[in-house]
């Protein structure tokens, strides 16, 4: 698609923050000063933004209800996911629980402990566009190491019910392991409330934040449980006192950096973490609770919009199943086709696994979505119209 379609323009209607949300605009303009006002002037002016990476740990702490000594900062959802996959002490005969469907970072990285260290994985099917508790219950066994659940299903937005799974865990001992990365930003998450072991996110969808940032939990005390030999030089305490502290300073046999900040490791996207904690803060200011609100309320219309239209919902909708997104078929016209078109007007959504996904935010006016179920109720011209 070119700029004359639409594809390059403004969006009328932009409703795919479940692939790539927006970077909002207290990020874009942390980030703008940044890149105008201190990158030029290299060391002599880097110490204004550096804090950035540490104000980002405590909001996302904040946000994750934990200490901010259980967050790392990560470039993405697979990096962290790594860092449980790689890090863990594994044995022949270790099971680990893993979903149909979920989207392959959260698949690669356990696949992979089968030929390396004949881990055995027991696969929870998909029903209905989401998996059932006797299902999960069943594939839970004696030597169930780990559990790797997305929190919300990438292409249907089934929301996993994260309390259900760790008392499926308990009894057996068993670790959780959680791809938040179609949930945080749009759905609570406390890990207070609710005993996972580690999340891992990428900021670039909900969370507001640049691409190449993201967020990273592990609970206080698994920590031990990952080889997490650092990224860099910086996952060592006093590692940078060699740089301000004069003679007496540069030294090798330092420390490991007590909590999860460890595996940061050293030089890292100083730009991204002012983006980030910028996102960060205004998120926490309108508070998760009223973001998930406004976010049952639009996809609540969508839901009955589409069904007025004759569009098969494919994304469950019970009280504990809803999500920010919102995914459909049309039996009447060629799905790829529609998003072509829709996007040709400027309306953006998605279309992972065959289906048609609608992902509005806090953010996200409700005319948007009624633009988009105007334009689902009139003629598509260019789609496959079938009888």
């Amino acid at each position: 698609m070119t700029a004359a379609d639409g594809r390059d323009q403004a969006p009328r209607a932009y409703l795919d923050h479940a692939g790539l949300g927006r970077v909002r605009a207290p990020a874009a303009d942390a980030m703008r000063s940044a890149l105008a006002e201190v990158y030029p002037h290299g060391s002599a002016r880097m110490g204004r933004i550096f804090p950035a990476r540490a104000a980002a740990r405590a909001t996302a702490a904040a946000l994750l209800e934990c200490s901010p000594d259980e967050v790392a900062l990560v470039p993405n959802t697979s990096t962290g996911l790594h860092l449980v996959a790689d890090g863990l002490r594994w044995a022949p005969g270790d099971e680990v629980v893993v979903f149909d469907r979920d989207f392959p970072a959260n698949v690669h990285p356990w696949r992979a402990l089968e030929e390396r260290w004949g881990v055995r994985l027991r696969w929870v099917a998909l029903r209905h566009g989401g998996y059932e508790p006797d299902d999960i219950a069943a594939a839970i066994g004696p030597s169930t190491r780990l559990i790797a659940a997305s929190h919300v299903n990438f292409a249907t937005g089934f929301r996993l019910d994260l309390d259900l799974l760790c008392a499926l865990a308990a009894p057996v001992g068993a670790l959780v392991c959680v791809d938040a990365v179609q949930g945080l930003g749009a759905l609570p998450l406390s890990t207070a409330r609710t005993p996972v072991d580690f999340v891992a996110a990428g900021a670039h969808k909900w969370l507001g934040g640049p691409p190449g940032t993201g967020l990273f939990y592990c609970r206080a005390g698994r920590l031990p449980l990952l080889r997490s030999v650092p990224a860099g030089w910086f996952g060592y305490d006093g590692a940078n006192d060699m740089l301000s502290k004069g003679p007496g300073h540069f030294r090798y046999d330092l420390p490991l950096r007590s909590g999860a900040g460890r595996v940061e490791g050293g030089m890292y996207d100083v730009l991204g973490m002012v983006g980030l904690s910028a996102a960060l803060d205004e998120l926490a200011a309108v508070g998760a609770r009223a973001v998930a609100e406004r976010i049952e309320s639009l996809t609540g219309r969508l839901r009955e919009g589409l069904a007025a239209g004759g569009y098969r919902v494919e994304s469950p909708a019970g009280a504990g199943a809803w999500s920010g997104i919102v995914s459909f078929t049309d039996p009447r016209r060629d799905g790829g086709r529609l998003v072509q078109e829709l996007v040709a007007r400027g309306i953006h959504v998605s279309y992972p696994d065959g289906m048609i996904r609608v992902s509005p935010h806090y953010w996200t006016d409700g005319a948007e979505v009624e633009l988009l179920l105007d334009a689902l109720a009139g003629p598509m011209a260019g789609s496959d119209a079938r009888p």
